[in-house]
């Protein structure tokens, strides 16, 4: 394995699109323990799943705040939805189809994408590369002190001036990364109004498809999803601090089968 190397691959469930929450899930403590082997090098997963909500550990809170007003009973969930409660960091949050998440399974040792034992600063390398990738879309973004995320600001007639458009949740074994990032694409907001997501108001979520006419046009298929996860990988690679050349980077295709 080269030093400083990184590896993509897009997860299918026995060809399918969807890849059930549990499958990848495992599949990403695999990865971690590989990772901390040096077998592997630091590897972005890219993946869709079929409705589900998670809940983490907890909430970030800014100081003083209280439990209560950031957080709620989980009431009654769509049907079909699946519900996992997860080692991650953060608290109540959806996916579902359009919605591609992200999960780097990355080491924290300052040899890859990530600094060496800096929890903090790989959250904030995080969000600076993906709120990059927004930009080409013309979004500006930000992030925001005990709101972990990408947040598009900005006025938008009929509703609040900043909008989450992606959410970050990890978890850290043997100094590897997992858990990750699930960027709102083309998904419905429907899953978030059943939950309070991460806290917040679920009227603060957005998606590119509604901040960007242009990817809106675009229908959301196998077939953009994989453009947009080339897009993806050469940023991150451009991104990295041995900054990869673009012509090196590829996404493979990695089926995990069912979760049966």
């Amino acid at each position: 394995m080269k030093a400083g190397s990184l590896a993509f691959e897009s997860l299918r469930a026995d060809g399918a699109r969807l890849v059930a929450y549990a499958r990848a899930w495992e599949y990403q403590k695999t990865l971690v323990e590989r990772r901390a082997r040096d077998e592997i090098p630091d590897t972005f997963l890219f993946v869709e799943h079929p409705p589900t909500v998670t809940r983490g550990r907890g909430l970030q809170r800014a100081p003083g705040e209280s439990d209560a007003s950031r957080s709620a009973p989980l009431g009654p969930l769509p049907a079909g939805t699946e519900y996992f409660e997860i080692e991650r960091g953060g608290d109540l949050t959806w996916h579902g189809p359009g919605q591609l998440v992200v999960y780097p399974i990355v080491k924290l040792d300052g040899t890859g994408f990530g600094a060496d034992h800096d929890v903090t600063g790989y959250l904030r390398r995080l969000e600076t590369v993906f709120g990059a990738w927004f930009a080409e879309y013309g979004l500006v973004t930000e992030s925001r002190e005990n709101a972990t995320g990408i947040w598009v600001v900005g006025a938008k007639s009929g509703g609040p001036s900043a909008r989450k458009i992606a959410s970050i949740g990890i978890a850290v074994r043997k100094w590897v990364t997992y858990h990750g990032i699930g960027l709102n694409l083309a998904n419905e907001d429907s899953g978030f109004r059943a939950i309070v997501p991460c806290g917040f108001d679920p009227e603060v979520m957005t998606t590119l498809a509604r901040e960007n006419p242009a990817f809106a046009a675009e229908e959301w298929s196998l077939e953009a999803r994989v453009r947009v996860e080339y897009r993806l990988a050469e940023r991150i690679a451009r991104s990295a601090p041995q900054r990869i050349a673009s012509e090196s980077v590829s996404v493979s295709v990695h089926d995990v089968g069912s979760a049966n």
